[in-house]
């Protein structure tokens, strides 16, 4: 008969070494990677750290499923992370659990009352896009309580949320929810256009296409409506379009025109395409462009892109 040597008896006896987790840096460095796209090592680096409770790790791999960013889109396994975030005491899973239930995603049906009560935790642990995202509740509902909505806008604000910013702006543009003041709403807009916020220079470019508060001036405004075009902002294009065949521009074309109309259609989401179509309709028929000038038109919506 064989005797296990005492040797090996020893060894067998030695504990493993306990798994070491990711630490918080190399959590942060997976983070860059992810926002890189480089998928496969992040995810590897947030389930080890997941497992040891990392609360931001559990948050993104709740994005990564709901997206389906390097893994097969489970939106009840992103459900499972943001709430095992939140409970880590991540406010943003909290967040994202709210934006996941005001819209609804994948197979999971919007649920205004849950949206609601999620973004109010965050909103109550200070988290001001919580507070913004409560405000557009409040604005979207039926019958909508723009009151309140602003309300929570002011209160986003306060906390430097820049959307809240322009929101509040244009709230103060329509009359909506507190009396109507152009020059407080060109303020917040100058203050969301110093954070670069890109819809802000569109909704300048408005207001001094308009003469809300300020002497109508389509130069400016076509100032303001490009530089939402350079930050990427749909409708900036397809305003800056109907400037140009609206002021006869000596400066500007027809291709020109009918470029940034292609280009704001080829970034607009769906809840925006009709509208913009529409309106990019309008351009053409005031443009009449022959297939010279929409050649020209589509270069230079690819030169915007390009640049973009």
């Amino acid at each position: 008969m064989r005797f296990t040597s005492f040797a090996l008896i020893a060894a067998l006896a030695v504990p493993l070494p306990a798994f070491a987790a990711p630490t918080q840096a190399e959590v942060d460095q997976a983070r860059l990677a992810y926002i890189n796209g480089e998928y496969e090592t992040s995810l590897k680096v947030f389930h080890e750290a997941a497992e040891d409770g990392n609360a931001m790790a559990l948050n993104i791999l709740g994005a990564a499923y709901e997206d389906g960013n390097g893994v097969d889109q489970d939106v009840t396994k992103a459900i499972d992370f943001f709430e095992r975030a939140a409970k880590a005491g991540e406010v943003r899973g909290r967040y994202n659990l709210g934006a996941l239930f005001a819209f609804g995603s994948g197979d999971v049906p919007a649920d205004r009352a849950r949206a609601k009560r999620e973004f109010g935790l965050a909103a109550a642990a200070g988290y001001a896009p919580a507070m913004t995202a409560l405000g557009q509740l409040r604005e979207r509902a039926d019958p909508p309580d723009h009151e309140a909505a602003v309300d929570w806008y002011e209160k986003a604000h306060e906390r430097g949320d820049v959307i809240a910013t322009a929101n509040l702006a244009h709230a103060y543009v329509k009359g909506l929810g507190r009396p109507e003041n152009w020059q407080r709403a060109r303020l917040l807009y100058t203050q969301a256009a110093a954070a670069n916020y890109p819809r802000a220079f569109n909704d300048l470019g408005v207001i001094h296409e308009q003469g809300y508060g300020v002497h109508a001036d389509p130069i400016t405004a076509f100032s303001f409506f490009k530089r939402g075009v350079e930050l990427g902002y749909p409708r900036a294009g397809i305003n800056i379009a109907e400037l140009i065949v609206s002021a006869r521009f000596p400066f500007s074309s027809k291709h020109a025109a009918l470029g940034y109309c292609f280009w704001g259609l080829e970034r607009a989401d769906d809840t925006e395409r009709e509208i913009f179509e529409q309106d990019c309709a309008e351009v053409e028929e005031a443009l009449q462009p022959d297939d010279t000038v929409r050649a020209k038109a589509r270069s230079f919506a690819d030169s915007i892109r390009l640049r973009n």
